[in-house]
């Protein structure tokens, strides 16, 4: 069935790839690497002037434990907001040592505010997994999970669950069991800090759980406001039949979608039919965030003003 979920975010492949991004080093501006862009809701395309995007921008990256330190960080995140970025959704290794008035200070500094807490590099580092059969590695997975549900309430920011869904198992019926129930053992906390946990829908080579929309929506029964999906067009062009259909049937259900080439490049630097894309969302009423995610190609501040430019008559 159909459910209606609420707009969260605050208004302020021909060769089959593996996607097992690095994450990167704001610490270092030549790193090349994974980052996205987040595209907030609030402001629907029908309003955009003939010079503004339809929604504010924001960048996917790592924070170095020593941000506060390192110029050049403060350097890319003010010149990301120089391009007209306002967010960020961070990768944070250690998030339970970052203070949170500290860093939301630093990012005010820099013209910029938190969205998201991307739990990739966390999940990936620790070994961490919602669907794995060891119960103790499940039990701790699920704690983290909380414990970074607690972290981005402190912003108003949601969570992003994808490398922490787990790796491709044996048993996948077991694993989407196993996943099931850990999501509704984070259901609680998620409501209790009204903090939207999105269960991104990953191709099959990196996952067992959660790969066609399909597969992720089931395993958000019973419903919750604040369990969502996250459509990825990188991973609807593997494992959707029709993405566009996938997309139109499970509306209900996810308030974000994440933008990425055949490539696993930023939009604009693949085969995806981008203006295509986008003239379906506006056409089906779409008014919920997109982020575009993607390895680096050269060097991120070029390749992000080379998708944005490409995406800017899409949106105004």
């Amino acid at each position: 069935m159909r459910r209606e979920i609420s707009n969260y975010w605050p208004s302020v492949t021909g060769q089959v790839l593996r996607d097992e991004p690095s994450f990167p080093d704001v610490s270092n501006r030549q790193y090349v690497a994974h980052s996205w862009l987040f595209l907030f809701p609030g402001f629907g395309c029908t309003l955009a002037t003939m010079n503004e995007l339809c929604y504010p921008l924001a960048v996917q990256v790592s924070l170095p434990e020593n941000y506060r330190t390192l110029e050049d960080t403060r350097l890319l995140f003010r010149e990301l907001h120089g391009l007209g970025f306002s967010s960020v959704e961070l990768n944070i290794l250690h998030p339970e040592r970052v203070d949170a008035q500290n860093l939301e200070d630093f990012l005010s500094d820099c013209g910029l505010t938190l969205s998201m807490f991307a739990t990739g590099l966390t999940a990936k580092t620790e070994g961490l997994s919602l669907s794995h059969e060891d119960e103790a590695l499940r039990s701790r997975s699920i704690q983290r999970c909380i414990e970074f549900i607690e972290f981005a309430a402190q912003f108003g920011a949601g969570i992003i669950v994808g490398f922490l869904k787990g790796k491709p198992a044996t048993d996948l019926t077991k694993a989407r069991a196993l996943m099931t129930e850990s999501l509704q053992a984070i259901a609680a906390a998620a409501e209790k800090y009204a903090v939207p946990v999105l269960v991104e829908a990953t191709n099959r080579y990196e996952s067992s759980v959660a790969n066609a929309l399909e597969d992720a929506v089931a395993l958000l029964e019973p419903a919750n406001t604040y369990l969502q999906v996250l459509p990825d067009t990188f991973h609807m062009n593997i494992e959707e039949a029709d993405m566009y259909a996938a997309l139109k049937k499970h509306s209900g259900y996810y308030t974000s979608i994440h933008l990425s080439d055949n490539n696993r490049y930023f939009p604009g630097f693949g085969a995806i039919d981008f203006p295509r894309f986008l003239a379906f969302l506006r056409d089906n009423g779409y008014q919920g965030g997109l982020a575009i995610e993607g390895n680096v190609h050269g060097e991120l501040i070029t390749d992000l003003r080379l998708s944005v430019d490409m995406l800017r008559p899409l949106m105004t």
